[in-house]
């Protein structure tokens, strides 16, 4: 049944569920679960990516939902949000590291992407804000893991093929996961725009 049968069946059910969209704790509760849904996918993302040898190379996998999330639902701790909820998922999901490493990590690249959204003239929708956001956010996280590695008897591959071909490689796909996360937004703003019962976000 469509939008169309169901309204002349049921005159009042888009009304209803426009009211209901519109009221402010049901879109509070919808935007928790939705950057939650994100995080989620992040953390299915970085599990399954497979493994390349290339230092950087799975934030492709867990940053660009992060940047989409962040996107679509922009205010101030989304990003912190979506990244500290990754260190919980982890945990059932089977990520490597202990809890706390990942809530670091991940919360603080999320800290990252919320940081650079709110820069002067920097606009996560645009492409250009993506990229920015997408890649600060990586450096944010290879700085955290060089930190960590460099006071850590066990050295890390990035460290091992080079600092400066790492730091390389995580810029590289900072940029690619921003651009990405961009192209995911534009199909999500183009889909939600030919929705007229719904024109705000998420």
């Amino acid at each position: 049944m469509n939008n169309r049968e169901r309204s002349l069946i049921f005159p009042d059910f888009n009304k209803r569920i426009f009211g209901l969209l519109q009221n402010g704790t049901v879109r509070a509760i919808l935007q928790i679960l939705f950057v939650l849904g994100m995080g989620l996918l992040a953390t299915v993302g970085k599990k399954i990516h497979p493994a390349m040898g290339i230092p950087g190379s799975s934030a492709v996998f867990w940053l660009v939902p992060l940047v989409l999330g962040r996107a679509i639902v922009r205010r101030d701790g989304t990003g912190v949000f979506m990244g500290a909820s990754m260190a919980f998922f982890a945990m059932p999901i089977g990520l490597n590291n202990a809890f706390l490493h990942n809530f670091a990590l991940y919360g603080l690249t999320g800290f990252a992407l919320d940081v650079a959204a709110r820069l002067p003239k920097i606009d996560i929708t645009k492409w250009y804000g993506a990229i920015i956001c997408g890649t600060l956010a990586h450096m944010v996280k290879f700085g955290f893991i060089l930190g960590a590695s460099l006071s850590s008897s066990i050295a890390k591959h990035f460290v091992i093929v080079g600092i400066m071909q790492s730091f390389a490689l995580h810029l590289a796909f900072g940029i690619a996961s921003g651009l990405l996360g961009w192209i995911a937004y534009r199909i999500y703003d183009s889909a939600k725009r030919k929705k007229p019962q719904d024109r705000s976000s998420v």
